[in-house]
Order: C-alpha cells, then sequence, then structure tokens
C-alpha cells in the first residue's frame, strides 16, 4: 500500500510472520532489536516466551536470535538462543529481554539487557545489564552492569565511535510511568565498545506519567529524544541536543493525532518514520516527518487491540537499489499471545 504526502510517498510492504509462535504454542513480547553487522548481514532477536503465563503477555522465557546474508529477504531457519537469558530464566529471579543492540566500528555486538521479575508480566525492572559478542554472537562475554539504577532501556545508539542508551530510571514497583521526582530519562555512554558506560545527563523532559522513550541522530547530528505521556497520548515530549546530549534545547511536544506508545523511530531517506501501538491499545501507527518534530496525521498500519505491537527496525539495503525500512512488530494470535511480523517500508521521492 501507498500513503502520499508532501513530496513523498511511503511505500509499506504486506506484513508477513517472522516466527510462528502459534505453530509452536509460545508467545513472544518485547527482544525485537535488531542490528546490521556489516553490509547485508543482519542479527535479529526475538523472545520465546510462554503462551499460558498472564495470558501470554508476559517475559517468562528467553531471547532467540537468527541471521540474514541478504540484508533481510531471508533468515536461517537455525535458531540461536543467548546464554544469558537461558541462565537467568533457569535461576528464576529474572527474565532477560533485548530490546535494543549496536554494532562498534571494530565489529563488537553490544547486547543492552533488560532484568524483568520472572515471577510477573515484566516489571519491576533491576538495573540493566549488558553482553558483547567479538564474533557476531557466536560467543558471549559475562553480563556486566550499564548504570546503576533500576529500570528499562529503552533505545540504544551508535554515533561517532560512542554508544549512546536512554534508559528511564524508574523500577516500575507502582507503574511502568513516572510516579515520583526520581523518575527521569537519563542517557549513557560508552567510548570503549560497550565495556564501560558512563552516565552523560538527566534529559530534561517530564516524567511524571511518563515512560517508553526513543532517540535518533539526524543528518546533521542532532540528538531527538522522544517520551509518551500516559495523560496526553497524543502529546508525545520532544527535545534536541546540539552536542550529544551535554547541553539541550527547550522540551516541547510533538502532536500526533492518532496517539503513540512506545513510540520507535528511524531515518530513511531523509524522512523520519515512527511507528508504535496507538492510543488506548486502538491499533499499529505510521507516522512520517522532515524534521522530527511536525508528523502526519498517521496512518493505522494494524487493527489489533490485544496487548501487542511492540516494535523495532533496522535500514536496510533495498535489492532494488537504495534503502528500505525493515519493521518488527509483535501481533496477536490469540488473546495477548503474539507471532513476530516483519514488514517493509520504502520512501519514494
Amino acid at each position: 500500500m501507498e500513503f502520499k504526502r508532501n513530496g513523498y510517498t511511503i511505500d509499506l510492504g504486506e506484513p508477513f510472520i517472522h516466527v510462528d509462535n502459534e505453530r509452536r504454542g509460545r508467545s513472544g513480547h518485547m527482544s525485537h532489536a535488531m542490528v546490521e553487522l556489516h553490509p547485508n548481514y543482519v542479527i535479529d532477536f526475538n523472545s520465546n516466551c510462554s503462551a499460558v503465563i498472564h495470558k501470554g503477555h508476559s517475559t517468562y522465557g528467553w531471547v532467540e536470535y537468527r541471521y540474514s546474508e541478504d540484508a533481510g529477504v531471508t533468515f536461517s531457519e537455525e535458531i540461536h538462543e543467548l546464554p544469558y537469558s537461558k541462565k537467568s530464566l533457569y535461576d528464576g529471579i529474572n527474565t532477560i529481554s533485548v530490546e535494543k543492540a549496536v554494532v562498534c566500528d571494530d565489529g563488537t555486538l553490544v547486547a543492552i539487557c533488560l532484568r524483568n521479575d520472572a515471577h510477573k508480566l515484566c516489571e519491576p525492572w533491576d538495573t540493566p545489564m549488558v553482553v558483547r559478542s567479538f564474533d557476531e554472537g557466536k560467543t558471549w562475554t559475562e553480563p556486566t552492569e550499564l548504570s546503576p539504577y533500576k529500570g528499562r532501556v529503552y533505545d540504544a545508539r551508535y554515533h561517532n565511535g560512542a554508544v549512546y542508551a536512554l534508559e528511564f530510571c524508574n523500577d516500575g514497583e507502582k507503574s511502568f510511568t513516572g510516579w515520583n521526582e526520581e523518575h527521569v530519562y537519563r542517557i549513557f555512554a560508552s567510548y570503549d565498545n560497550g565495556a564501560t558506560f558512563e552516565e552523560v545527563c538527566v534529559v530534561p523532559i517530564p516524567s511524571m506519567g511518563r515512560g517508553y522513550g526513543s532517540m535518533i541522530f539526524d543528518g546533521s547530528g542532532r540528538l531527538h529524544v522522544y517520551a509518551y505521556n500516559v495523560n496526553a497520548e497524543r502529546e508525545m515530549d520532544h527535545v534536541i541536543s546540539e552536542d550529544c546530549g551535554k547541553t539541550w534545547g527547550k522540551a516541547s511536544v510533538c502532536h500526533v493525532s492518532k496517539g503513540i506508545r512506545n513510540p520507535q523511530t528511524a531515518i530513511i531517506d531523509g524522512i523520519v518514520v515512527l511507528h508504535a501501538r496507538a492510543e488506548q491499545w486502538t491499533g499499529f501507527v505510521l507516522y512520517t516527518s522532515k524534521d522530527g518534530q511536525n508528523w502526519d496525521n498517521g496512518e493505522y498500519i494494524g487493527t489489533n487491540t490485544g496487548g501487542c505491537y511492540y516494535s523495532n527496525n533496522v535500514v536496510l539495503n533495498d535489492p532494488d537499489g537504495g534503502k528500505r525500512l525493515l519493521i518488527q512488530y509483535s501481533e496477536c494470535y490469540n488473546v495477548h499471545c503474539v507471532n513476530i511480523m516483519h514488514r517493509w517500508l520504502k520512501i519514494k521521492k
């Protein structure tokens, strides 16, 4: 399907199943990290979770990953398991999600691990951890702590030789959204390929009632951070830094007409793409913008109203030339049990 915009067209392919959890009697929430390790060679993470606990809407399981050697056109049948996630499950204290990962210039793969409560839906959370691989995921280091604050890392980017991680420092004991002034968004950076992280800043956006988050570096190197407001789902917080988080401009809000939850962003052909669950669990929504502040009216690209549409994306080479965006997301097949879907997006100008 195509959506016409002022100066460009969004070409969105039909969805197709990447992981058929219904067939294997499982579910798969969160853990949608995808990384292009080198040109056309992609690692794609997903979770393998219980289809029974919390009706399938939990992180009770482990993390898997698959490879593509043709820029996401096909993926290996062989399924790999992240050792840290299996060990954590067997220990019975935490379950692990890998929502974000990056690859460094030297090839180091950095997977950022959320530590969920193994006995609940996911939160409360412990401090986030990092595991690294120096051989494209064949072997992994022992986990190390990314941050001393309990919470959830909602995004990670690699920019000019550094790994940046956006954490909402809220342990989730009462809610995943902020409920006291200590709950703030912080950015941490690693200048040694994920071996250690240091705090860069507290992001100057409101914290009360906030949750989820996304960040992206635009074509000019400016860092954009976005946050979800549970009390105003059509008004997404937005703030920009010109110096990788050291200082910030004035926080504002972006109007998104169909609302947004768990925002995910990408830039392709100079256009900013935003996708996530829509307001009030009303479906899966896609927006685009030329500046990352002013968004179009959005399009519903999925209409399931269950507990799904966690998502992620990666920009890859298009076999027909140029670039295209691979969007990965969860979609319900039974109440809150989900399959993992793929969908391609191209920008035509």
